[in-house]
C-alpha cells in the first residue's frame, strides 16, 4: 500500500476515533448533568409534599404536576411519602416506605446533591436539609432524595428510564446530522495532513526525477522543512554533491583519455599505412595490416568515448539544420545493401521526413543501428526498418532477426561495453558503444531510442526524433 494512501486511513481513523470519543465522552456528561438536574427538581418537588397549605385532596393533582414537571412517562414512574414529624418511629416508617417502593433488602445511601442544592457551610436552609440516592433495580434506575424539614420527612423518587429515552433520542438526532459531517470533516483533514505530511516527500521525489547529469548542481532548501525531513534532504544533498564530484571526475578521465589517445592513435596509424606501402613481404604486409585494424578500432573507440563523455557532461554541440532524414536513411540502407548482400532488407519509408538535427551525429546515430543489427542479426533472417511522420516528431522503427536475447542481456542492452557474450570474445566485431552512443545522440535532439517488447528472436528498436528543436 502507498504511504501516502496509509498516512490517509490513519489519519482518518486518528479523526473518527477522536469524535468517537468526544462524543462519548459528551454524552456521558451530558447524562450526569441531567441528572444532577432531576436530582434538584425532586428536592423542590419534595418540599412541596411537607407545604401545610395543601390539602389532602390535592395528593393526585400534586402527582400529576410533578410528573409533569419531572419530564416523566406516567404516575409509575413515580413514588411520593410523607411522613409527619415522630422522634420514635420516623426512622422505621422511612425505612418501611423505601423498601415497600424498591424492596425489602434496600439500603438507602444518602448523599448531599451538587449544584444549586448543595449545603452551604455554617448554614441551615429554611427549606429543609435535602439529600439524594441513586437506586439501581432490575426493571430501571431510580433517583431518590429525602428531605427532612421542621413538620417532617418527605420522601420523593422518579424513575430515570424518561430521561434515559429522552437522551437516547438526542443522541441518535444528533448522530444523524454530525456522523455525516464527522465522516466529511475526517476524510478532510486525513487528506490535508497527508498531503502535507508528503509534500516534501514528493519536492524529493520530484528533484529524484529530474535528475539528469546536467542537474546534478541543483540541491534542496532545506528552510522550513520539520527537522526530521530535514535531515533527509541534508543527506540527500550530500549524496548528490558526492555523485556530482564522482560523476565529473569520471567524465574527465573518460574525455581526457579519449583526447590524449586520439593524437599517438593518428600518428601510429599513418606510420603503419606508410610501412605497408613501403614493405615488400605479403607475410609482413598482412601483419601490419591487422595492426592496423586495431588501430583503427582502438581510434574509433577513443572518438566514441569522448561523444559519450561530451554528451554526459551535457556539452555534445550540436549543428542543427533543416534535414530531410529519407535521403539520409536511403543511403545508409543502399551501404547497407552493399556490406550485406544476404540480407533481406524490407525498407518503408514515407516519402517526406523533416526534422531539425545535427546531420553528421544523426548520420552516426542510425549507422549505429544499421551496423548493430547486420553485426548481430541472423544471416537468412530479415532487417525490417519503417519510418512515419508524428505530430511534431519523426519515428523510425528498426525488427531485425537475431540469436534468442534472454531477459538479463535485455536489461543490459544500452550499458557501455558490454557484449551478449559473457567473455568479449571476438566472434562478432563491436565495441559494445554503439548503442549507448546512438541514445545519447537521440536525447541530445530531445528524442529518445528504446528498446521494444518482442519476441525471444527478435530485437525491436524505435527512434522518436522531434521535428522542431527541443
Amino acid at each position: 500500500m502507498r504511504l501516502q494512501l496509509r498516512l490517509f486511513l490513519q489519519a482518518g481513523a486518528v479523526v473518527l476515533l477522536t469524535a468517537a470519543t468526544l462524543f462519548g465522552v459528551g454524552g456521558r456528561e451530558l447524562r450526569q448533568l441531567e441528572l444532577e438536574q432531576l436530582d434538584e427538581r425532586l428536592c423542590m418537588e419534595a418540599r412541596r409534599l411537607g407545604n401545610p397549605r395543601r390539602g389532602e385532596d390535592s395528593d393526585e393533582r400534586l402527582a400529576e404536576d410533578m410528573v409533569r414537571k419531572l419530564r416523566l412517562d406516567g404516575r409509575q414512574q413515580l413514588r411520593m411519602q410523607w411522613l409527619p414529624a415522630d422522634a420514635q418511629q420516623a426512622l422505621a416508617r422511612e425505612r418501611a416506605a423505601l423498601r415497600a417502593w424498591f424492596g425489602p433488602g434496600f439500603e438507602p445511601d444518602w448523599q448531599a446533591p451538587a449544584g444549586r442544592d448543595a449545603p452551604q457551610p455554617g448554614r441551615a436552609d429554611p427549606r429543609g436539609r435535602c439529600e439524594r440516592t441513586p437506586v439501581a433495580l432490575p426493571g430501571g434506575n431510580w433517583r431518590a432524595v429525602r428531605v427532612q424539614a421542621r413538620g417532617g420527612t418527605a420522601l420523593l423518587a422518579a424513575q430515570t428510564q424518561a430521561l434515559d429515552t429522552e437522551l437516547h433520542a438526542l443522541a441518535q438526532r444528533t448522530l444523524q446530522v454530525m456522523a455525516p459531517l464527522a465522516l466529511l470533516l475526517a476524510v478532510g483533514s486525513a487528506w490535508l495532513l497527508a498531503q502535507l505530511m508528503m509534500r516534501p516527500l514528493q519536492r524529493l521525489r520530484e528533484a529524484m526525477r529530474r535528475l539528469t547529469p546536467q542537474e546534478l548542481s541543483r540541491r534542496l532548501e532545506v528552510q522550513g522543512e520539520p527537522p526530521e525531513l530535514r535531515e533527509v534532504i541534508e543527506v540527500y544533498n550530500h549524496m548528490l554533491a558526492r555523485l556530482e564530484a564522482s560523476f565529473h571526475q569520471a567524465s574527465r578521465f573518460s574525455a581526457d583519455a579519449a583526447h590524449e589517445l586520439r593524437t599517438p592513435l593518428t600518428i601510429l596509424q599513418g606510420r603503419l599505412e606508410r610501412a605497408i606501402g613501403e614493405t615488400e613481404g605479403r607475410a609482413v604486409q598482412a601483419e601490419l595490416g591487422a595492426i592496423l585494424e586495431e588501430v583503427n578500432r582502438l581510434s574509433g573507440i577513443a572518438r566514441k568515448l569522448l561523444l559519450l563523455s561530451r554528451a554526459d557532461a551535457g556539452r555534445l554541440d550540436l549543428h542543427r539544420e533543416d534535414l530531410d532524414l529519407r535521403a539520409l536513411l536511403n543511403d545508409l540502407v543502399a551501404d547497407a545493401h552493399m556490406l550485406a548482400e544476404d540480407r533481406a532488407l524490407q525498407v518503408d519509408l514515407p516519402p517526406s521526413l523533416r526534422v531539425s538535427g545535427d546531420a553528421l551525429l544523426l548520420r552516426q546515430l542510425f549507422n549505429n543501428l544499421l551496423s548493430n543489427a547486420l553485426r548481430h542479426g541472423q544471416p537468412d533472417g530479415a532487417l525490417e526498418i519503417h519510418a512515419r511522420a508524428l505530430p511534431g516528431a519523426v519515428e523510425v522503427a528498426f525488427r531485425n532477426a537475431c540469436a534468442p536475447l534472454s531477459t538479463a542481456q535485455r536489461a543490459h542492452f544500452f550499458e557501455r561495453f558490454y557484449r551478449a557474450d559473457a567473455a568479449h570474445g571476438r566472434q562478432v566485431d563491436g565495441t559494445g558503444l554503439g548503442l549507448s552512443l546512438a541514445r545519447e545522440i537521440a536525447r541530445a535532439h530531445g528524442g529518445e531510442l528504446l528498446l521494444l517488447d518482442s519476441p525471444a528472436d527478435q530485437v525491436a528498436l524505435r527512434v522518436r526524433l522531434p521535428v522542431a528543436p527541443a
